[in-house]
């Protein structure tokens, strides 16, 4: 079907192909001979044969005699409107033929008429004009087959940035949900540690024990406090590193010192394995914040008596933090899961630890906004080994 379509461009037309249909030859000579300069002239003795050339070219203009043997030019139009409605259709015709060329505009069926006998000079401008007519209705269609597809992607990305919308305002919720759950329980227990220890003023255990409650509940206040700060910086935007060449050594080494305090709580084994160069480049509190949260995942969910290693190394310009634990493992339905927000897995803590499943999330954009990336693998019921990399300028050790 000879239609414009959204690949077609004006520029890609080679040359404007003319059908011209009359069963005089001389007619048929005559307008070949005008246009053939200006034009690829295609001819026709009839409009059975004018259809079977429209089946093979590309025919932007014709020009059809009216009283033809067989079928006559009023209903060759009216089978070309319907199969090739972008053709631009002129009736060639006498006066006797008047009432028909009236009908057929009236039914669209041609653009303009022509008398016998014609003006050369007026039939060149009728020509010309129809094949800038058949240009511009093209040039619409392109324009028109743009929009639309313009239209498509403006609403693919409206149903895109509403789904984050949605999104985000899950999240929302959920914050709320535990700035509900989570930080009520632990400001009503120090509530109750409080009225306790004014009615015990005199029993100083009991006033060191519910002390220590309200030093362990304010510290977990304090943790889900500063990870719902984090999530709201990284989400605006608002969360700016501080990078700056770190000696690796001491920083390694207070992570060890520090870390080492809750490994010995449950037994476990904490290791260092440091390959890596003297520095690195990076966010000192921010990684500090990364290790020090992988570390504690290990110790939450391995048994006791394990060991955990953090293993330091550079390769390729990279610098890979690789936190190894002989824990639980992981089961392979819940990997997908470990670095979402508010995402908690099938694991369970071994000694009845808080989890608030935002800390995997946090790192990960961490690392992220150093230019890095963070995995993990496990074996369920083997261990875990948790890593991420940063691209690093540094001096090889």
């Amino acid at each position: 079907m000879n239609t414009p379509t959204a690949e077609m461009n004006v520029t890609d037309v080679i040359s404007h192909n003319l059908l011209v249909i009359d069963d005089e030859p001389s007619i048929l000579s005559a307008l070949k001979r005008q246009f053939r300069r200006n034009y690829q002239v295609y001819i026709a003795n009839s409009a059975e044969e004018g259809l079977e050339l429209m089946k093979t070219y590309e025919i932007q203009v014709i020009i059809s005699d009216q009283r033809m043997p067989g079928m006559n030019g009023t209903a060759f139009f009216d089978q070309v409107k319907t199969n090739y409605p972008y053709a631009i259709r002129l009736l060639l015709t006498g006066y006797a033929d008047i009432q028909a060329v009236i009908e057929a505009i009236n039914d669209g069926n041609i653009y303009r008429y022509i008398t016998k006998p014609w003006d050369p000079a007026e039939l060149d401008t009728i020509v010309r004009g129809a094949f800038e007519r058949h240009d511009l209705i093209v040039r619409n269609e392109e324009l028109m087959a743009k929009l639309q597809q313009a239209n498509v992607d403006l609403e693919s990305k409206v149903q895109s940035r509403t789904a984050q919308l949605v999104e985000l305002n899950k999240d929302k919720d959920r914050l709320i949900g535990i700035v509900a759950h989570d930080l009520r329980g632990p400001i009503g227990n120090i509530k109750m540690c409080h009225d306790l220890i004014c009615k015990n003023l005199t029993n100083t255990t009991m006033q060191s024990k519910l002390l220590g409650m309200i030093d362990e509940i304010t510290e977990k206040a304090l943790v889900l406090i500063d990870d719902l700060l984090d999530v709201s910086a990284i989400e605006t935007g608002l969360l700016v590193l501080d990078k700056t060449a770190v000696a690796l050594e001491p920083f390694l080494d207070k992570i060890i010192r520090f870390n080492r305090l809750a490994a010995d709580k449950k037994n476990i084994l904490l290791e260092l394995d440091y390959q890596g160069p003297e520095t690195g480049t990076f966010d000192r509190q921010r990684i500090e914040q990364v290790v020090d949260n992988l570390l504690g995942n290990a110790f939450k969910y391995s048994h006791k008596n394990t060991s955990v290693k953090l293993a330091v190394e550079m390769s390729e310009g990279l610098l890979h933090f690789k936190i190894f634990d002989k824990g639980q493992g992981i089961r392979k339905d819940d990997m997908n899961k470990l670095f979402a927000a508010f995402q908690k897995t099938s694991t369970r803590p071994t000694n009845s630890e808080h989890s608030n499943g935002l800390g995997l999330s946090i790192c990960k954009r961490i690392v992220e906004l150093h230019g890095g990336t963070i995995h993990a693998e496990s074996v369920f019921g083997e261990g875990s080994c948790f890593s991420f990399s940063l691209p690093t300028v540094a001096i090889a050790k």
